[in-house]
């Protein structure tokens, strides 16, 4: 309600603005005809508008006004100069009683009646009274609120606005990728500074196009009402999600779809009183509307509890109208002859009504749906009731995707879909075909597969996947198999051509940092073209299932040595950069993104010389074992002779082709590291922790601490980092930063900053 008033308030104002000049006009010349309609269409919009608001005394004013002119318009009375001197009296009235709306001030309603009373000619028009602006004395003074400033913009200024800030997250993204190439601090921070701004810029641009869908459903509860009506029908309509955003845009493509699918519902679906008595039902019926997001989705579901569609109804008209399909409409399943509903010209009513009968919608409502976007699908319970789906992106929002490759072509994965990506060689996984399809074993668990460039049709079903993308949908997860993975970016969504959309599987298209568009896959939708079926998230393979020997990543380390490691410990094989090792805080620390993982240095590795590493992971502990080359995933010997080593690091020795090779014990690195990996922590407090993660975090890490905002309970923390001026005491011993340039711990001081956190260590 507090929206509703709000929008009143600014068109109020607006339209005040805008019939100024009538009314001044029509003060000269009572007799002009456009400037009379022109006034009288806004007291008859104040006076519909302050009903709903329940605002009592601006429908009075706005009634009495609208009366008045209404008998001057049909000729019954004169617009002498009285009455537009009372009218005016009023207008100006109205305009201060919204400002004290909005402002929340108390106002008199000292001589309003005596206004009314005017323009009934029960005073004189020159007699009219003055209406005091401020209120009476009071026993406690109103509450003042600063007015709320608003403008209205074109939903074409927006539009431009939004395809601005596309260009600038395509820019900046561009720029990113180029900086990579450059070691330039300084450069790195002036990115960040910048890209901050540019998140901040898009969101607020976003959140000007969204608009609550309570908008869009405003008008069903009287659709349902007059439609249940004019069928002799009890109908009650429930809304839920009316808090949920879309794109303003969206919505205006959305109306009339929902239009139509609430008017199906109450003609098509829900039954009469007396057939629903029959049925066992409630007489009145019940119709819901449930409105989710679900990732980059809007879900907007319309059930009902009536009779559900027919399939074979539907088929059997299907057949009448268009024999010559006999043999197609024959192998349809279920799901294939409720989709005939989207047919145009065929309707699952026999008689025409004044709503429905006539085969014309439904297929119109598919291709609305599909041209936002989205798509549309059915799920019918005979005799129970009908569930249609409307799926339809956030169609200008900016999400991170991952871009992979299959097939030859670039295509894009929400990042939030996406809970982690392995190399298939990497030997962390293992695929298995199973009749026409594939599972991967990944961890103990066992996951469908589905082929990304078998599903497009450009190769055959057998091909070995380069990596698996493993996606976590609301059914299970199941793993996606590419050729290769390029990068991560933030990209702007759009909705694809509708040819393309109707293919199933995509849910818009992208344009990342090279300008070249990418389509944006439906992970959903190529789980359900796949027909997956999922088994338990937590079903894992039990070892009487697994037959095969326990597998060996087979390696020459970089001391020259042929090793081996249990596979299933190797998250990944990675190449490091040059630059990426180094020796910090007592260790060796390797540095991807904004990360430092502790690299096992036992085997005399170098900094600067480590160039492949194996990424192994036990809990939430991660650990870089570097190596010269990998060789190949081998069968790990049942026959392991124990070795004497010192370090406890070899657990034994195996015989592989006639060779020994000795076999490095996982939990023994992790134990010998431990050391390394518990690096004290410090806390950034206060109100500029999020500025210090932004700038300060790299330099922190690389004086070999660990960084949080908020340590969770039981997590010792070493040290604070806070603003001097912040009044906000740490809970634990602090450096406090000066932004004051000259003073000890200037804030922008990289080199202070590392010296006094090493020196605390110490």
């Amino acid at each position: 309600m507090d929206d509703l008033l709000q929008e009143f308030i600014a068109e109020t104002r607006e339209t005040l603005e805008a019939i100024s000049g009538e009314i001044v006009g029509w003060e000269a010349d009572p007799g002009d005809r456009s400037r009379l309609d022109a006034i009288f269409r806004f007291v008859h919009t104040i006076k519909g508008s302050c009903g709903f608001l329940d605002l009592p005394r601006l429908a009075r004013l706005s009634h009495a006004a609208e009366d008045a002119l209404a008998a001057v318009r049909a000729g019954e009375r004169a617009p002498d100069q009285s009455l537009v001197t009372v009218i005016l009296a009023i207008i100006d009235r109205i305009g201060e009683i919204v400002e004290a709306i909005d402002a929340g001030e108390a106002l008199s309603e000292a001589g309003e009646a005596m206004l009314i009373a005017a323009l009934d000619g029960a005073i004189a028009g020159e007699a009219v009274p003055a209406v005091d602006t401020v209120d009476a004395p009071a026993a406690a003074p109103a509450v003042r609120h600063a007015p709320k400033r608003s403008v209205r913009l074109s939903v074409d200024l927006l539009d431009r606005m939004m395809s601005g800030v596309s260009d600038m997250v395509l820019a900046r993204n561009q720029l990113a990728r180029h900086l990579r190439m450059i070691d330039d601090p300084r450069l790195e921070s002036m990115l960040e500074r910048l890209s901050i701004s540019v998140d901040e810029l898009r969101d607020t641009v976003t959140r000007t196009r969204m608009q609550r869908v309570e908008s869009l459903f405003s008008a069903l509860p009287r659709l349902a009402r007059d439609s249940a009506a004019a069928l002799d029908k009890s109908v009650t309509l429930t809304i839920e999600g009316g808090d949920v955003e879309l794109d303003r845009e969206m919505i205006e493509l959305l109306r009339d779809p929902l239009v139509h699918l609430v008017r199906n519902a109450v003609d098509h679906g829900i039954e009469d009183r007396v057939g629903r008595l029959r049925a066992g039902k409630a007489a009145a019926g019940q119709l819901r509307i449930v409105a989710r997001q679900a990732g980059n989705l809007i879900i907007i579901e319309i059930a009902d509890d009536g009779r559900g569609i027919d399939s074979e109804r539907l088929l059997a008209k299907a057949l009448r109208a268009q024999p010559e399909r006999a043999a197609e409409l024959a192998a349809l399943d279920e799901d294939g002859r409720l989709k005939l509903i989207f047919e145009a010209g065929l309707s699952s009513r026999d008689e025409v009504t004044a709503l429905s009968g006539r085969g014309v919608g439904m297929d119109v409502v598919k291709a609305n749906v599909e041209q936002a976007g989205g798509r549309i699908s059915l799920t019918s319970r005979p005799g129970q009731g009908l569930t249609i789906a409307l799926e339809v992106p956030l169609t200008l929002a900016i999400l991170n995707a991952v871009l992979v490759e299959a097939a030859g072509t670039r295509f894009a994965i929400p990042r939030q879909s996406v809970d982690e990506i392995v190399a298939v060689d990497g030997g962390a996984v293992r695929v298995d075909r199973v009749a026409a399809g594939a599972v991967v074993l990944l961890r103990g668990q066992r996951l469908p597969m589905v082929s990304l460039p078998t599903l497009l049709g450009q190769s055959e079903g057998n091909a070995i996947p380069g990596f698996l993308a493993i996606v976590s949908l609301r059914e299970g997860r199941f793993a996606l198999a590419l050729d290769g993975v390029n990068d991560t970016q933030e990209l702007v969504v759009k909705p694809a051509a509708p040819a393309v959309m109707r293919a199933g599987i995509y849910a818009g298209q992208m344009l990342p940092d090279d300008g070249a568009p990418i389509l944006l896959l439906d992970c959903a939708a190529i789980a359900a073209r796949a027909a997956l079926a999922f088994e338990r998230p937590d079903a894992a393979v039990t070892e009487a299932e697994v037959v095969e020997p326990v597998r060996a990543l087979l390696f020459d380390d970089i001391d020259g040595v042929r090793r081996m490691i249990v596979s299933d410990a190797v998250d990944r094989i990675e190449g490091v950069t040059a630059g990426s090792v180094r020796a910090l805080a007592g260790g060796l620390w390797l540095t991807i993104g904004a990360r430092s993982i502790p690299v096992w240095a036992g085997t005399g590795a170098v900094a600067g010389e480590v160039r492949k590493v194996l990424r192994l992971q036990l809990d939430d502990q991660e650990l870089a074992y570097p190596i010269a080359d990998p060789i190949e995933i081998v069968p790990l010997p049942q026959e392991i002779a124990p070795a004497a080593d010192p370090r406890g690091v070899i657990a034994g020795l195996a015989v592989i082709d006639g060779e020994p090779i000795e076999l490095v014990d996982p939990l023994a690195l992790f134990d010998d590291a431990t050391a390394i990996a518990a690096r004290p922590v410090c806390l950034l407090h206060g109100a500029e922790s999020g500025w210090m993660e932004a700038f300060l975090k790299p330099a922190i890490e690389q004086a070999g601490y660990r960084v949080v905002r908020r340590a969770p309970p039981g997590l010792p923390v070493a040290l604070a980092l806070a603003m001097e001026d912040d009044a906000d005491t740490p809970p634990v011993p602090a450096l406090r930063l000066s932004r004051e340039r000259g003073k000890p711990l200037y804030r922008f001081d990289r080199a202070a900053l590392i010296a006094a956190l090493k020196d605390y260590a110490a």
